[in-house]
This record gives C-alpha cells, structure tokens and sequence, in this order.
C-alpha cells in the first residue's frame, strides 16, 4: 500500500502559449521551499498530448486559452490518459463557469493569472501528493479486490469439472449401471453424492452471486402463484426435516397469490431461505410458514426457533460471504454466508424486499419477503425468442485460443445459420471489418497491440460500423465499465455461464443490421 510520507521530487507541465506566463508560473512553484520540481512546456493541447504519452506528469498546469483544442476536452483527455495526473486549470479572473465544470471534471483546483503573485503552491504541492496517494490506495485496493472475484470464481468453475465426473460415477454405482453393491457401499455411496451435492451447490452459490454482480436479467417474469413456489420449496425440504426431526408448518391463503416472477430464481429464494430455517433450528424444533396480502403487496413470514441473531448482527447478513466474517451463532454452522446475499439480489429484481428480525440470541430469527402483486392474466414482461435466426455473420476478437473455442462451441449451438469469424487482434479485427462487415461482434478487452476498449472507440467513430452490436468478455470490472462506456451494448464477466451467454447473443442478432458491404 502507498504511504502517506510525501516525496520530494515532483514533474509538472506548463500547457500555454504564453512564454512569460509559463515562467512566472515556474518561479512561483519554485519558491515552495522543500521540493524539488522538474518541468515540461508544451504551447498547445496536441504537444502537450504527445508529451504526456512518453511520460508521466504528476501535474499539469492548463491555460484554458490554450490554442486548438477546448480546455475542458483537453482535462477530459489528460485526466482518461493518466488517472493519476493532477491538473489545475488557470483561466480567466471573471470565469466562474469555466473553474466550475473544470473541478466537476476533475480539476485538482482552478487559479488565474491574477491569483500567481499571492498563491503559497506548498499546500496544492502537498495536497497533490496526498491525493495521489488515496488514488493509489484505491487503484490497489480494488486490483486485490478483482484479484479475490476472479480467483474465486475460476476456483468454482475449475472445481465443477472433477466435481461432474465424481458424481457422475458415484450415481452409476448407485443405480447399479457398474454392478450390484453391498448395504455398506451403498451407504458410502449415498453419503459421497450428498456431500457432492451440498459441494454443489455451494459453487453454484458463488458463481450465481458473481452473475449478479454483473447484472445477470432475469430469464421472464410471468404471472406465478406465490403459495405453489413455497410449497415446492417444503417439499424438497421434507428429506432434511425428517432427518432433524424438525416440523414445518404452513398456513397459506385459499386464493391463489398472483405475483410476477422467474420461477426458477425466486424459487431458490424459498430453498435457501427454508434451508436456513432448517439449518439454525434445534433438532425437534417447529418452523412456521405464513403467507398473506396487505397494501397491494404479497407477504411471507418464515419464523424459527433457532439460537437468534444479535441485532448489531442483522444488517450484515445479506452481505456476501457474511458469514465467514461474523463471529456468534452464524460462525458455528457451515455454508459461506452466499444464500441470503443471493436472495436479497433476486427479490429486489423482482420489485420486493426481504429482511430478518430477531429479539437476540436465544430468541430465534424470522424472515420477512415482501413482493408486488399481480393479475393472473399479465403479460409476460420479457418476449419470448423466436426458434431460429437469419443468416448472420459472428467476428470474435480474442487472442486465447481456448476462449474462441469455447465462443464457437456456445455459438454454433443457436443457429445453423450463423458464420463465424475470428480475428486475433484489434488491428486484424479491422482489416476484417474492412473486407466484411458482421452483424455481431464479440470481443476481449485485454488484447496485445489494441485494447478492446481502443477498438471499440475506433468502431464508434466509423459511419459503416457505428451501429454493430458488441459483446464485451472480460475479466476484470474496470475493464467492462470502460468498454460500455465506449459503446459494447453488453458485458460478460469470465468465466460466464452458456445460458446468459446465448441469451445475450440471441437477443444481440435480433437487433443487429450490419451493413452488407460484402456478402
């Protein structure tokens, strides 16, 4: 981590035409007493461009008045080039528009030529420094924090492959398909798939959070009985709460209750909630499940008698990987505290909200799902897809090999009518493009030569490419947030599930009308 100790040697540039203005401005800066400060001029904004691409400038001084470019795009450009690079904008006495948008784009602070002969630089010198310092800290802090994203959702998606053929030959063994087994086989047979499933589901758990981080949709809301989705999720329960010897009961309304949702996600939102319940509960202990309609909103109460939550507890349990980092009753049972995240994110997709209450310990736990309700003969909200698509042309931009082949191997399963291309780089991507211009491209960000992000800018600058649709893969956050603000109409964070994948790419074609420069 950076330190807060402030160094003595600092660069600057002086971006103005004026010679005289430029050396008052470096006597000024020179009379801070303690730093040793180096200099670069340049007259315009394009020099000083070029200047700051072969070096870095931890400062930049900028003359408004600078001749051929706009003060404020030339700050919007510095500040893209080198976040790091500090700017203090020198304008006129009376422009108090111009210091405005100037520090809203990120202005270290604002000065005129008026202010130079009384202005002490030894704090702006110092206040540089520390504000490089906490952009340093937080540029770290967040490569550790994508570091610990990315490891963990490679570990899960590297663990399902050996996980797949385990229970693969476990079950074989189980039905018999690899011969008869004793009653002691069978039973470690039985304990190796269970195990296996709880191991699972906890990948599963991990992977579905960072789906929805990346803002995964929702496959479609339609018209769902909330009663049917709650029974089902107690009926699956019934094997675990017979082990435990616990008791659900549940009191539903006579009417059915109309809500809009996708079954399967807020269907796991009633598994992992019961599944807690059962998890915190005593052995012969009683759940009770109450359903009902206040205020145009559907409720749900599920209430146990379990060991209860602190308060000072409560509001960190729909953290992700909230349990791991609470001490108490939640520390004492296993799981890495996904389920409640998961569920907070999948409810409030739905227009609802849940929470928990608790007395405290001793005093069991109660949660709470509130939903809106709707008619039984609403409308679905998202449009189903139509079977096939028309001829359309796919260009993939990735230099792994094994990334393309897992594209073609996901794309060559929507359609016959699809024609893929591949490009390695961002400069083959283009002299592709020049030749034949696709319906859909999709790309890597983190390519050698040109980003994917460089590539994208260039595409939106291009009359006959302008419109393509583009699916961003990547694997870093920042990275994807660079690319949709350069025009990707969709971002996937790898590893990415098929399912998301194919829907993003069935719904990108059916928008997509390249145009047809070359058949």
């Amino acid at each position: 981590m950076a330190t807060n100790r402030l160094p003595k040697a600092l660069s600057i540039l002086l971006v103005d035409p004026d010679k005289r203005s430029c050396e008052l401005l470096k006597e000024r800066l020179q009379a801070a007493a303690g730093w040793s400060l180096t200099f670069g001029q340049a007259a315009d904004g394009e020099t000083a461009m070029l200047l700051l691409k072969k070096r870095f400038f931890d400062l930049v001084f900028l003359a408004c008045g600078s001749p051929g470019e706009d003060g404020l795009r030339l700050l919007d450009r510095i500040r893209q080039l080198h976040a790091k690079t500090a700017v203090i904008v020198m304008c006129a006495e009376n422009d108090a528009q111009m210091a405005v948008s100037a520090m809203k784009k990120g202005a270290l602070d604002c000065l005129s030529a008026d202010d130079l002969p009384r202005t002490d630089f030894g704090p702006i010198l110092r206040r540089l420094v520390e504000t490089h310092n906490l952009i340093t800290q937080n540029m770290e802090l967040r490569q550790v924090n994508e570091m610990k994203n990315e490891f963990i959702a490679n570990v899960s998606h590297e663990l399902r492959a050996p996980l797949t053929v385990i229970m693969g030959y476990a079950r074989s063994l189980q039905d018999g398909t690899l011969g008869s087994l004793s009653d002691v086989q069978r039973k470690a047979i039985d304990a190796i798939i269970s195990r296996s499933e709880d191991l699972l589901g906890t990948l599963n758990h991990i992977l579905r959070v960072r789906e929805a981080v990346e803002g995964r949709k929702l496959a479609a809301l339609k018209p769902t009985d909330l009663r049917e989705l709650w029974r089902a999720g107690a009926e699956k329960a019934n094997i675990e709460l017979g082990r435990l010897k616990l008791r659900l009961e549940p009191s539903y309304p006579a009417a059915p209750v109309w809500i809009m949702a996708d079954s399967a996600s807020l269907g796991e939102v009633c598994d992992n909630l019961i599944s807690n319940a059962i998890k915190f509960s005593p052995p012969g202990g009683l759940i009770k499940l109450a359903m009902g309609i206040a205020d145009g909103r559907a409720w749900v109460r599920l209430q146990d008698q379990g060991a209860g939550i602190p308060p000072e507890l409560l509001p960190r349990l729909f953290e992700d990987f909230s349990t791991a980092s609470t001490q108490g009753p939640t520390r004492e049972r296993p799981g890495l505290g996904l389920g409640l995240a998961i569920c907070r994110q999948t409810v409030e997709a739905h227009g609802g909200s849940i929470w928990l209450e608790s007395a405290g310990p001793g005093q069991g736990c109660t949660a709470h799902v509130s939903l809106p309700l709707t008619q039984a003969d609403h409308a679905e909200t998202l449009v189903k897809q139509p079977a096939g698509l028309a001829k359309k042309r796919v260009l993939i931009v990735e230099d792994n090999p094994d990334i393309i082949d897992i594209i073609r191997l996901f794309v060559s399963g929507i359609s016959a009518n699809l024609e893929l291309s591949t490009a390695h780089s961002g400069f083959e991507a283009l002299d592709h493009i020049k030749n034949q211009v696709p319906h859909l491209i999709i790309m890597d960000v983190m390519m050698p030569g040109m980003s994917g992000v460089e590539l994208l800018e260039r595409l939106r600058r291009l009359p006959e490419t302008d419109r393509i649709p583009v699916l961003v893969l990547t694997g870093y956050s920042e990275a994807a947030r660079l690319a949709q603000q350069a025009g990707a109409q969709e971002v996937l964070l790898k590893p990415f599930d098929r399912k998301v994948f194919v829907s993003k790419v069935v719904s990108l074609l059916q928008q997509a009308d390249a145009p047809h420069r070359a058949s």
